[in-house]
């Protein structure tokens, strides 16, 4: 694949997902299993991953409380610190830039191709 990957995460009822350095509408929704909180219940997962090098942009679909479905982006780099733990950032070398580009394209290719599958079926 180039250097990219393509990673799939699985969807868990209608979470709502927003992150620092997200595309798409903003906000994050909950939902009720049993009386319990669903976060408790069921841990929050990505739609889908798309990763060059050391950057990740991950999708994340979410359902507004009057039931639009939507998508936001987190972009993300990893690397590791002095003591070799690897940690995540939300700034990025000149050198990560045209990894993002494409990362950031490719999400958008998918958030699109999801919403047109959903007004077909």
């Amino acid at each position: 694949m180039n250097g990219l990957e393509s990673v799939y995460g699985r969807e868990y009822g209608n979470k709502g997902m927003a992150a620092a350095g997200s595309l798409g509408a903003a906000g994050a929704g909950a939902e009720s299993l049993a009386g319990e909180n669903a976060s408790a219940a069921i841990p929050n997962m990505p739609d889908k991953k798309f990763k060059a090098g050391g950057v990740t942009a991950t999708v994340w679909k979410g359902v507004s409380p009057k039931g639009a479905v939507y998508f936001n982006v987190q972009i993300s780099r990893s690397y590791k610190d002095k003591d070799n733990n690897w940690k995540t950032a939300s700034s990025f070398k000149e050198s990560d830039l045209p990894k993002a580009m494409v990362l950031l394209q490719k999400a958008y290719e998918y958030v699109i191709g999801q919403q047109s599958n959903a007004i077909l079926s």
